[in-house]
């Protein structure tokens, strides 16, 4: 799985010059599950908007449970119906504290679920084609590109495990 890291115009035109934008590609595995990617516990904040009947135009926030190069969990007081298209904006701090970067997505609700974990809390499962990161400063680049290798390496070690017996 290769990340391209591409400079758009326009929009980006209005960012800081020391910018990048990079596609999460989505690579699909041959497994049992229906996820196809490894999925990473974090908590980060999203926003989320979503059409719905008689041009009727909602938006949500709220923190990630879990997520992966094509979908997220989402934990909200405000879920999209299933199968609505909601645009997804995530916003991740670096481990550097000062750098953050967006991810971006249009995608598919697949579930909603409500009372998670017996609580008055509820979320959002939500598949698509993939992130568009965007970074705002080289030095957040570098540490996304070197997060971005790990992770495909970790995919490569765990597709080249040979299964537990």
């Amino acid at each position: 799985m290769k990340a391209v890291t591409s400079a758009r115009l326009g929009k980006s035109q209005q960012l800081p010059r020391k910018c990048g934008e990079t596609q999460i590609p989505h690579a699909f595995a041959d497994s049992a599950e229906r996820r196809r990617g490894i999925r990473y516990r974090m908590n980060a904040s999203v926003m989320f908007r979503w059409s719905g009947p008689e041009s009727g135009h909602y938006q949500g926030e709220g923190v990630t449970r879990d997520m992966s190069v094509a979908g997220a969990f989402v934990l909200t007081s405000t879920c999209p119906p299933p199968n609505a298209v909601v645009q997804i904006e995530v916003f991740l701090p670096l481990t550097d504290g000062a750098s953050k970067v967006l991810m971006k997505a249009d995608m598919t609700v697949l579930r909603v679920e409500h009372g998670i974990g017996g609580k008055v809390r509820s979320g959002f499962s939500a598949a698509g084609k993939g992130f568009s990161l965007r970074t705002f400063s080289q030095r957040a680049s570098r540490l996304v590109a070197g997060l971005i290798k790990e992770s495909e390496e970790a995919a490569e070690r765990h597709t080249l495990a040979p299964p537990d017996e």
